[in-house]
């Protein structure tokens, strides 16, 4: 007899909780993405949160809640309600870069503060210089910067921002000397390249794809150690003689700390069904991005070495600790 009222404890148990996580998703979802409409973080988010919205049975929406790179919305997102209604889209910059950057901590742990949910995309950069610059790839940039009296100038998104990062490596590496010239937001340095007002800058591919196709800049080379198909005319910047460069930055969706795992689970499964979309991966290719394709069990540690990775990028750009 105590074994049979057992059984229905645990069944009734277990119905109760079923009925819990079922009533979930019962309004729309909200995806943070602490980057503007336009990067790269928003672009893939935007091509998830349309099928998310089919497999969910509710309206996934991005609200782009930006500022000092990416760390507003990452903050905003880490102290939500922990119930699935508020996910993020978690990317180097403000899980990796910005606890090294700044001089006092943060107002989230990168670790503590949010569960992995899944993997979306990477999103490889592109070195790209003003259209005027008498070089023709990035052997010839080098030489040309190398030669002049003052040193060429770039621009950036900001102080210890991933493409500020990028630069930095590529200036080490080469011995080039260049001026950094930091902007409140990439689209003003793209304005002052396209001006002639700095040299060159780096950036992802959607963000640059439109102004390569209009002739308005010339690109040098991608970040990557292979092509990408958006740009299989562009060399990667390792055909060119940086051997010791693979950088780009990563796009996923993460959830505050302590998400019920019935609920997080159910967003994975999600995701695993869309990222084998054909669309979804033609989408993504044709935006300079490449399917991230790594399964949720191995992001925690994935992103555990990406701090200690842009750690050492952090120290060779001088901009550990440089930021109020």
């Amino acid at each position: 007899m105590k074994k049979v009222f057992h059984a229905a404890v645990a069944i009734f148990a277990g119905s109760v909780a079923f009925a819990a996580n079922a009533k979930w998703p019962e309004r729309a979802i909200t995806i943070v993405c602490p980057f503007p409409a336009g990067n790269s973080s928003d672009v893939a988010a935007r091509v998830y949160a349309e099928k998310l919205s089919v497999k969910l049975g509710q309206p996934v929406i991005v609200e782009n809640r930006t500022g000092a790179a990416g760390i507003i919305g990452t903050s905003y997102a880490a102290k939500q309600p922990a119930d699935g209604y508020t996910l993020l889209v978690g990317a180097a910059g403000p899980l990796n870069v910005s606890p090294w950057t700044h001089s006092k901590p943060l107002s989230y742990n990168s670790v503590k503060d949010f569960t992995t949910v899944g993997s979306i995309a990477w999103a490889p950069q592109v070195l790209i210089a003003r259209k005027d610059l008498p070089v023709k790839d990035f052997k010839e940039f080098v030489a040309y910067g190398k030669q002049q009296a003052k040193p060429l100038q770039y621009g950036t998104s900001g102080v210890g921002t991933t493409v500020h990062l990028t630069i930095s490596q590529i200036l080490n590496q080469t011995g080039m000397k260049a001026n950094h010239i930091p902007y409140r937001g990439g689209s003003q340095a793209i304005t002052d390249l396209q001006g002639g007002h700095i040299d060159f800058m780096s950036d992802t591919v959607p963000v640059v794809q439109g102004l390569l196709k209009a002739g308005s800049v010339k690109a040098l080379g991608v970040s990557t150690s292979e092509r990408i198909a958006a740009l299989p005319n562009v060399p990667t910047l390792k055909e060119q003689g940086i051997t010791d460069l693979n950088v780009q930055g990563y796009i996923t969706l993460v959830a505050p700390a302590k998400t019920p795992d019935a609920i997080t689970n159910q967003i994975t499964n999600a995701m695993e069904v869309i990222s084998k979309d054909a669309d979804v991966r033609k989408r993504l290719a044709d935006l300079g991005l490449v399917p991230m394709d790594l399964p949720r069990a191995q992001l925690p540690k994935f992103i555990e070495t990406q701090h200690d990775a842009w750690k050492k990028a952090v120290e060779v750009s001088g901009a550990a600790k440089s930021v109020d």
